[in-house]
């Protein structure tokens, strides 16, 4: 017979009242419709015109799904395009709403009338499967489509005559957005890891021979970029790669203006802005979806999702977003809490009343929170046990936020011994590097105040730790290269002094040495 196991009470999560306000408003933003499709979901879209119908790529077919009038977050089958001879793999609306752009694995674009489903044109010309594809905002004649072989082709979407082709990339091209400046600027990103900005002039009676010309601007985004969304005027870009998040500003270079390194376990396979551009919405293969802060891309709230992601696309109303997943299921996300809310206020006759909760007779066995106890009912008042607060530390590297645990030891004053721990863990994990080098000016002259006082602190292994965190921040961190501030600089000369003091120190240990072995060497 097996031994007893002790049942213990599960975890709390946090209260509502704890989480800021933004926090609280995507905590909100609950599952409200999902549909299971035959084959995997590989692209979603939304209209960017009033009902917002939602394009849905799956297999052969693209199926087109609206709202439901007077049911908040329920959704119905419109339309279903499926005059396609091949896998489907991207979809693009144009800015009115009517037309549609659908790719195929068979290497040609069709273009697709909304509200009739009629094929008006395929667009052919492409060697390989067409994988992204975008109309122009100032030109609703003109699109572009790109494809796996790395090429962008530029289209008349009236005559379906070829503008014009360029060899845009290396590999599979798989981000296509229209440009800053009108119908002839295209961004492309591909899985050789380079964001392109391109500006095309095309003279006429060109339009079957491949351009050979250059980028207007060129970034290297480090990975194969997988997704990527532009800013409202086309001067920002995000790109999506691996497990990194990165903004751009082409204009001004190829150095990123914000950068997300840590923000999930697996590669990013969606990115998406609300309409605002305030918020910005990834999607992972780790299984997770987060939402960040635009602005300096800080964490706002993570759902967690049944498979991994292969999708991600936001309502321009704003009143939710759309997850693909990898094994065909899709699922919308509303917050619905106003209408489910328990405690609802009704104006009456100038009066506002408080409606009272209703208990449910369900069938079956009534007890818990919704069964309202009988006359002869004992209540039992169960106050769950305090669990024991967990370190914050600990708390940190068991989210894997490694810049925030060091953050911690500097903002906290911890001892050298600790602080070496965590710089042991962080070698450990690979990321120490990442976690010294993304510091901030004012954490930046925290942690030379932190090197200044731990200095020469220790065993030789916590010695060894010392260095190696020091060589990271040294080597690593922007606001070093070079220092901007004086009390940067003033904390710079205190490390240095430091480091003479330890020179001079080590000098007379090896004449001491010298000596030890004279002494040793004689008697032998």
């Amino acid at each position: 017979m097996g031994d007893a196991l002790e049942v213990k009470p599960l975890l709390q999560p946090r209260r509502v009242a704890e989480l800021a306000p933004e926090a609280q408003q995507f905590k909100a933003c609950k599952v409200a419709f999902k549909h299971q499709e035959k084959s995997r979901v590989v692209d979603l879209a939304y209209c960017p015109i009033s009902p917002h119908r939602l394009a849905v790529v799956s297999g052969t077919k693209v199926g087109l799904w609206q709202g439901v009038t007077g049911k908040e977050g329920e959704l119905q089958e419109a339309n279903q395009i499926s005059k396609f001879k091949d896998l489907t793999t991207c979809v693009s609306w144009r800015s009115d709403g009517r037309l549609l752009l659908a790719g195929e694995a068979g290497g040609s674009c069709a273009v697709i009338e909304a509200d009739s489903k009629n094929v008006l044109r395929r667009l052919r010309g492409h060697g390989d499967a067409v994988t992204c594809a975008c109309f122009a905002t100032a030109d609703k004649s003109r699109a572009a489509t790109g494809s796996k072989d790395g090429k962008l082709r530029i289209w008349d979407v009236a005559t379906s005559d070829l503008v014009c082709t360029l060899n845009a990339h290396s590999d599979s091209l798989k981000v296509l957005a229209a440009g800053p400046s009108g119908p002839d600027s295209w961004i492309t990103a591909s899985y050789d890891g380079r964001v392109k900005l391109w500006d095309v002039r095309t003279p006429e009676k060109q339009s079957s021979a491949e351009k050979a010309a250059s980028p207007v601007a060129s970034a290297d985004h480090g990975q194969p970029v997988e997704a990527g969304c532009a800013f409202p005027g086309g001067e920002l870009f995000a790109t999506a790669g691996g497990t990194v998040v990165k903004v751009w500003d082409l204009a001004i270079g190829s150095r990123p203006v914000l950068d997300l390194s840590e923000g999930h376990s697996k590669a990013i396979m969606g990115i998406c802005l609300d309409s605002k551009a305030s918020v910005l919405l990834t999607a992972s293969f780790d299984g997770l979806a987060k939402v960040y802060h635009a602005a300096d891309l800080t964490h706002i709230w993570t759902y967690r999702l049944p498979a991994p992601a292969t999708c991600i696309a936001w309502r321009p109303d704003d009143r939710g977003f759309v997850v693909g997943l990898d094994d065909g299921n899709w699922q919308y996300h509303c917050n619905k809490a106003a209408a489910n809310s328990t405690q609802k206020k009704v104006v009456l006759a100038g009066e506002v009343v408080k409606v009272q909760k209703k208990w449910k007779n369900r069938e079956g066995h009534l007890r818990g929170s919704e069964h309202q106890p009988e006359s002869d009912d004992e209540v039992v008042d169960h106050r769950a046990k305090k669990r024991k607060k967990e370190p914050q530390l600990d708390y940190f590297f068991r989210k894997f936020e490694h810049k925030k645990a060091v953050e911690f030891i500097l903002m906290k004053h911890i001892d050298a011994s600790l602080g070496l721990s965590v710089v042991e863990e962080l070698l450990e994990r690979g990321a120490l590097a990442s976690a010294f080098s993304d510091l901030g000016e004012d954490l930046c002259l925290q942690a030379l105040r932190w090197f200044v006082k731990a200095f020469a602190v220790g065993d030789p292994l916590q010695r060894a730790l010392f260095d190696e965190a020091l060589h990271s921040l040294l080597e690593g961190n922007r606001c070093l290269r070079p220092p901007c501030t004086k009390q940067l600089v003033d904390a710079l000369h205190q490390l240095e002094t430091k480091v003479n003091q330890e020179m001079r120190v080590q000098e007379a240990l090896v004449e001491t040495n010298a000596m030890i072995e004279t002494l040793v060497g004689s008697m032998s």
